[in-house]
């Protein structure tokens, strides 16, 4: 069997959390609850805005994947007080999400992940080690650019690797998109 711990950092990212860290952080659901994140198997925490085109335009990509890996947990994290669980609750009806949603208002869980940028994903092992954490595939190339078609599906591949217990080829990529402000 695999052990993907890994304890080192590259460029300032975090290569292994704590799931006792993450499970102590009191999120809100689209509902209004309060509600926890527990480490029970392969999780990918995706941040995200309504408010950010390219969050949207993900939506299809993130449902086919959670449909595809019935198995792994996604996680739609919005941070921010700047959002009710209303407007949580619109966005996952208007655009048909298939995966859970919750809101981080403290954005707790985003400082300890350190994520800056919507959407960006991590994935998250049970052990708390992250074989990834980045982009969702290679669509947008920057700002206002996108490619044609997607060549690269990083989180995707991660996930088959983690899977079939294979360390990713790609470890870490750069998010593109809106960046996650202090409101």
């Amino acid at each position: 069997m695999l052990l993907l711990l890994f304890t080192s950092s590259v460029k300032g990212q975090l290569k292994a959390v704590s799931w006792k860290k993450i499970s102590g952080i009191t999120l809100q659901n689209k509902n209004g609850k309060n509600q926890n994140i527990a480490p029970t198997g392969l999780t990918v925490l995706v941040f995200l805005s309504p408010e950010c085109p390219l969050c949207r335009n993900y939506i299809p990509v993130l449902n086919a994947l959670q449909k595809k890996y019935t198995e792994v947990r996604i996680f739609g994290i919005f941070p921010g007080a700047a959002y009710t669980a209303k407007q949580i609750s619109d966005f996952q009806n208007e655009y048909k999400v298939s995966f859970n949603m919750l809101i981080d208002r403290k954005k707790e869980l985003t400082h300890h992940l350190k994520a800056t940028t919507t959407p960006e994903c991590i994935l998250i092992s049970k052990l708390g080690a992250i074989p990834y954490r980045g982009l969702i595939d290679n669509w947008a190339s920057g700002l206002g650019q996108k490619r044609k078609v997607t060549t690269e599906k990083f989180l995707e591949n991660a996930i088959d690797d983690v899977l079939n217990q294979r360390i990713p080829a790609t470890s870490q990529t750069k998010p593109v998109g809106c960046l996650i402000n202090d409101i």
